[in-house]
């Protein structure tokens, strides 16, 4: 029972925070988005650390002082405000190895690049969903949140009332497909909740923006569930009380966000 209101607790403060930082300011949203990154590199470095495969700290201040460089150039629109400081950073990536004194120089490339693609892009791409436009991005990087929450929310009530058959036992024995129909449905109808709010972006956009979401968040938790396991680790770290680390809160989103990007991407092409 304390775990059930020190897990709950936790939830209402971490959500209110990213509620709050999308509703005052996309900056001040991006400043949170910095502090998730480096927590989320440093229980990454961990993980790395209990498979023998090492990174330095100045992995982790290198991806943050790109992420910094690139929202500053996403929000001033500078051309090549994404691309040019993430092909610096890829090129960074592949040189600070060779500086490194002991272990598998090659090892390091392939964690470290990982970690990058899997953690601080996807964080970097959230603040990109907000330049499709500030009245609408707040609302697509807002809505993303919800339905995530909302589908890993019922997809864990439906899993423990009605989960019989597993999703995907190897990786996580205790995903049912009982569950995960049951997320998608609350996913969609969070969804429909944003289209009531928001009717110009189009009721099919908005569940299509639902689908994708909870689907890309399925394979989300089994990324990280995939990474755990090879660790030997229940949760990425001890940061959220009753949840675990940071990755353990945004795994679900980490694959989203990318998902939602191209999606959008699409739609605001035709």
């Amino acid at each position: 029972m304390n775990n059930v209101i020190q897990r709950t607790f936790t939830g209402i403060v971490f959500t209110s925070l990213i509620v709050f930082s999308l509703i005052l300011h996309p900056l001040f949203f991006a400043g949170i988005s910095l502090l998730i990154n480096v927590f989320g590199l440093l229980e990454f470095k961990n993980i790395g650390n209990k498979l023998s495969l090492k990174t330095s700290l100045l992995w982790i201040v290198l991806n943050n002082i790109i992420f910094l460089i690139t929202v500053i150039f996403i929000y001033l629109q500078i051309p090549g405000g994404f691309v040019i400081p993430v092909l610096l950073l890829l090129v960074m990536l592949l040189i600070l190895p060779i500086y490194q004194k002991t272990g598998d120089p090659l090892s390091t490339i392939q964690f470290s690049l990982f970690g990058s693609l899997y953690i601080t892009i996807p964080l970097i791409i959230l603040n990109l969903i907000q330049q499709f436009s500030l009245t609408e991005g707040i609302p697509y990087t807002l809505a993303l949140f919800v339905i995530i929450w909302t589908n890993d929310t019922f997809a864990y009530l439906s899993g423990m009332a009605f989960g019989k058959h597993r999703l995907f036992e190897k990786i996580s024995p205790k995903k049912s497909w009982e569950g995960f129909i049951g997320g998608l449905i609350m996913g969609v109808i969070a969804a429909l909740v944003f289209n009531y709010f928001f009717p110009e972006t189009g009721v099919i956009t908005w569940i299509l923006f639902a689908v994708l979401s909870c689907i890309a968040s399925v394979f989300g938790d089994f990324v990280e569930s995939l990474i755990k396991r090879k660790a030997n680790m229940k949760d990425s770290g001890t940061i959220l009380p009753g949840h675990g680390g940071i990755l353990d809160r945004i795994d679900s989103l980490l694959l989203a966000s990318p998902v939602i990007y191209i999606y959008l991407f699409l739609i605001n092409s035709m």
